[in-house]
């Protein structure tokens, strides 16, 4: 059986021998799409007020995120053409890099140029753009951008799908962590070293539960929200307005069924295909791993089909592998820091798994970041072949969003 699967710009074709089964997954197409007629009857009138409001704010994802955002200010314009126009627009960036031109152009569209003087962006390091709002859980000040602080007239604009250990993207992410301080995103993001902060999973996902807590100290009567979903052709299955959390809820549910699979029994091998953007680098790609390695099985073997043309990905990531103690999965002074839960989470999961990569990468690089190279896919499936008899493989494409569970 051959199969084919995106690398780089090109095509990689592998030849699976035929005594082997092999399931095939990616995200789910749906035959219908939103309609504006279907968007108007769905945010009105529950959302007239924010149409009605002397000065809206709107919060869009950054350039990172697959969010439709111009087509849903289109629905907006089509409702009222003056909205757009007396609207400020605040990008949750989280801990993300300013915006580029080319990422302002891919959130705003044909839009750009008729609200760029209202745009602000996120700065999770400048502390005076920031508010505090109180202490959390762990007795640490909570700050968050001020712009969205004791006023009405805020929309929220965001998109759905799995989170490799948030459970969920959309959502409260707008805000915690797309509109907070850096050393809140720090202690969340520190608390997915534990591997029930995991792809799906909400109850009992330790970074989930902290963000709900995050969000008590908001009023989320001020807040209206637009919670979207695509299926895998980036068409808009699913469009749900109101409240943050009801909207979620529901977006959660919709998502499950576009990107989520019950496996009934693990693989021994499973090949994960990472599309762009996160086929670019080594950071991005670990998306793919979490969301497929619950369906291997303890001794199997998840190979990572991704060029990382761009390499790494992070220096502070790197950098944070040169102080780790993969026999202990600690730091080796014992401080967690901003990404610490990346190479915990890889060598957590490599003792139960092999974990390869196939890619552009110097088999060195690879293996300071506790991953396993692999020079050639195709001979390592016939040299599965000459060695076992019973093999189930799983092909998952679009592995950064395809989620297999058992």
């Amino acid at each position: 059986m051959k199969i084919d699967v995106a690398y780089a710009d090109n095509r990689l074709i592998l030849d699976i021998p035929d005594k082997f089964r092999v399931d095939i997954y990616s995200p789910r197409l749906f035959e219908t799409a939103i309609t504006f007629d279907m968007f108007r009857q769905e945010f009105l009138p529950a959302g007239e007020y924010i149409l009605k409001h002397e000065s809206p704010l709107i919060i869009v994802n950054d350039g990172y995120r697959h969010t439709p955002t111009e087509i849903i200010l289109s629905w907006l314009d089509r409702l009222d053409s003056s909205f757009l126009d007396k609207a400020a627009f605040l990008i949750s960036t989280g801990t993300h890099k300013a915006p580029t031109v080319e990422h302002y152009q891919k959130i705003f569209g044909r839009y750009y140029d008729r609200v760029r003087e209202r745009i602000h962006y996120h700065d999770a390091t400048d502390y005076s753009s920031m508010v505090e709002l109180g202490k959390d859980r762990f007795a640490q000040p909570v700050w968050i951008n001020r712009k969205v602080v004791n006023r009405g007239g805020v929309l929220i604009l965001g998109s759905v799908e799995p989170h490799y250990f948030a459970g969920y993207t959309g959502g409260r992410k707008s805000l915690f962590p797309g509109l907070t301080d850096i050393a809140t995103v720090a202690r969340n993001h520190n608390m997915a070293v534990s591997l029930d902060a995991m792809p799906l999973k909400l109850a009992g996902n330790p970074v989930a539960e902290h963000l709900d807590e995050l969000m008590q100290f908001l009023d989320m009567q001020n807040y209206f929200s637009i919670q979207i979903v695509q299926d895998a052709s980036m068409k808009i299955t699913g469009c749900f307005c109101g409240e943050m959390h009801e909207a979620f809820n529901k977006a959660v549910e919709l998502a499950k069924q576009v990107y989520a699979y019950t496996v009934p029994d693990q693989y021994e091998l499973i090949i994960a295909e990472m599309l762009p953007p996160l086929d670019r680098n080594l950071y991005q790609l670990q998306k793919g791993l979490e969301n497929c390695q619950q369906a291997v099985k303890d001794g199997g073997t998840i190979v990572l089909i991704s060029a990382c043309v761009e390499g790494i990905g992070s220096t502070h990531f790197y950098q944070l592998a040169e102080n780790w103690d993969k026999i202990r999965n600690k730091p080796r002074d014992g401080q967690l820091k901003f990404g610490s839960h990346k190479l915990s989470r890889v060598v957590d999961i490599s003792h139960r798994i092999a974990v390869r990569l196939f890619s552009t990468l110097k088999g060195e690089d690879v293996r300071h970041v506790f991953y396993e190279p692999l020079d050639n896919p195709q001979i390592f499936l016939y040299s599965i072949s000459s060695e076992c008899e019973n093999y189930n493989i799983a092909v998952v494409h679009d592995a950064g969003h395809t989620v297999l569970t058992t």
